[in-house]
């Protein structure tokens, strides 16, 4: 059974969860970073190793950003979780 948390302690659990979620964005904009760069590479350096570098550098952008996305909707629960033991409490 686990313990009834005080609201001190709802209240930092929730600090934590909004610092992650501040690390996730950044993740998320190191993605879009990656497909910024994908791009430029692909349409300035026409040869076919810089294609395949800049197509690469995509790639990885958009599976950053999708497992970002991922990683967000679940602190988002948990936030919802914890406001709602913040309003019982």
């Amino acid at each position: 059974m686990p313990k009834k948390m005080t609201k001190m302690e709802i209240l930092t659990e929730q600090q934590v969860v909004l610092s992650k979620e501040r690390t996730i964005l950044s993740f998320m904009q190191t993605g879009l970073a990656f497909i910024g760069v994908g791009l430029v590479v692909v349409n300035v350096f026409r040869n076919t190793f810089s294609e395949l570098i800049g197509y690469l550098l995509m790639i990885v952008g958009f599976v950053e950003a999708l497992e970002s996305i991922r990683r967000l909707r679940s602190k988002q629960k948990e936030m919802d979780e914890l406001k709602r033991s913040l309003s019982k409490a």
